[in-house]
């Protein structure tokens, strides 16, 4: 008995340790990672890299266990971009690769912030690397500095430092606040909770049809402005696909996947989203998987849309002009695939792995 707890518990270290095979992570970095650590979007002229994208590459990389590329990446974005509230565009003039770049535009892009925070605070765990966790609490410290009260809302945070409240109205933007991360901050520090209850008011309240929108304004009664004229397009795909990755077991993720339901509903029925919907009309046009089918995998992962999705998904070669769309579908298969999942506390795990444990300890039995 001791003797297959102790075979179990290396198989378990082995399993968390060694590098984790994701051939989606070798092609994503082949596309969009340079061997600085720069993540490119390769569609802008100027090659630009964004703080988005290096907070997604790290995300990419904890879940492959590549703390290599994870260190390269962290690094780079801290010497160009900044520490602890980096700016959120870097790009190159010129549009020459291997030319000097520099920093496009210094405000910061809070949802970029947040899974940086994320990232190293998971990485400390899970690599016990305590430098990481320091490194994390820099951050969670600026995002502080961004938080308000909106009446009848609660806290929520800003977008960025500089351009979100204007004539006490302030303008949010849903895709910015994975819940889980919220969850996994509040978890450190449980001052987190009330800002993590105000922004599911807030989700709720900027999508009353079910539609989620790119960019909500709340007034300084909290009410909804301008709904008319609210769309829901590249930036709102994003806040289905982190209601969708929650863990069933939050006891926000109820709330939010009905929320939702109207759009999850229309999915079932034309297998294909749609690249844009006007909230107050309920118009929807450009009907185009590409890679915002991904974000709704968690939801239809069974039904045909679903296979219908990760079928066009899987036949898709990544190409670096697309890296918006390889990020969504890094997501979107990944969770799919079993790469990565969240508990009900935020905690990142590898169901892959457990399912490995599982199915081999199953064996010895038998």
């Amino acid at each position: 008995m001791k003797l297959k707890l102790l075979l179990v518990a290396a198989l378990a270290f082995c399993l968390n340790t060694a590098f984790a095979a994701w051939p989606l992570w070798d092609e994503f970095k082949a596309c969009n990672l340079t061997e600085e650590g720069r993540v490119v979007d390769y569609s802008d002229a100027k090659l630009i890299t964004t703080s988005e994208g290096q907070s997604y590459g790290m995300f990419f990389s904890l879940v492959a266990n590549d703390r290599e590329s994870f260190d390269k990446i962290l690094d780079w974005t801290e010497k160009n971009l900044g520490e602890d509230q980096p700016a959120w565009l870097w790009g190159i003039p010129d549009g020459k690769d291997g030319h000097p770049g520099k920093v496009l535009d210094t405000n910061n892009a809070t949802d970029s912030d947040m899974w940086i925070a994320y990232c190293l605070l998971e990485a400390s765990r899970l690599w016990n690397a305590p430098q990481y966790a320091e490194k994390a609490k820099n951050y969670i410290a600026k995002l502080k500095e961004l938080v308000r009260e909106i009446p009848t809302i609660g806290k929520v945070l800003l977008p960025g430092r500089v351009g979100f409240e204007e004539k006490g109205v302030i303008t949010l933007n849903p895709s910015y606040y994975p819940l889980f991360i919220l969850r996994r901050f509040a978890e450190e520090d449980p001052s987190w909770l009330p800002i993590l209850q105000g922004l599911v008011t807030a989700m709720v309240r900027s999508s009353p049809t079910g539609i989620a929108p790119d960019w909500a304004k709340f007034d300084p009664e909290g009410k909804l402005v301008d709904q008319d004229k609210m769309q829901g397009s590249w930036n709102a795909i994003r806040t289905y696909l982190w209601a969708g990755i929650m863990s069933p077991r939050d006891p926000i993720y109820g709330r939010i996947k009905n929320q939702f339901t109207p759009m999850i509903a229309l999915l079932k029925i034309v297998n294909i989203p749609p690249e844009q919907i006007n909230i107050g009309t309920l118009t929807a046009n450009d009907f185009d998987v590409n890679a915002f089918g991904a974000c709704f995998l968690p939801y239809v992962s069974r039904d045909k849309s679903g296979g219908l999705i990760r079928t066009i998904l899987t036949r898709t070669k990544m190409q670096k002009e697309n890296y918006y769309r390889n990020c969504l579908t890094m997501f979107g298969l990944g969770f799919d695939y079993k790469q990565y999942a969240f508990d009900e506390r935020g905690r990142f795990f590898r169901p892959k792995d457990n399912l490995e444990v599982s199915s081999m300890t199953t064996e010895k039995k038998n």
